[in-house]
């Protein structure tokens, strides 16, 4: 192997290696990514179920429809 090969094969493992790490960055910062809105979706749908658990404790019907009718249309899977 002549050092003009070295060269090139050290090369290309340094650019493989680069390439690597910058996957392994991106799926590191995709899972805290999806971790964050997670924890956001189920902070605000509790917050919301608080608010509806609220207003039926008042007797406020119209609030827990108004409420309840946000929660289905967020949270619904349909």
């Amino acid at each position: 192997m002549n050092k003009h090969t070295s060269s090139f094969q050290a090369k290309m493992k340094e650019q493989a290696q680069l390439r690597q790490r910058k996957a392994e960055q991106y799926f590191v910062s995709l899972a805290a990514q999806l971790q964050l809105d997670e924890s956001l979706f189920q902070h605000q749908s509790q917050k919301l179920r608080e608010k509806i658990d609220d207003a039926l404790a008042r007797n406020d019907q119209e609030s827990f429809y108004r409420l309840a009718e946000q929660f289905k249309k967020k949270y619904s899977n349909n």
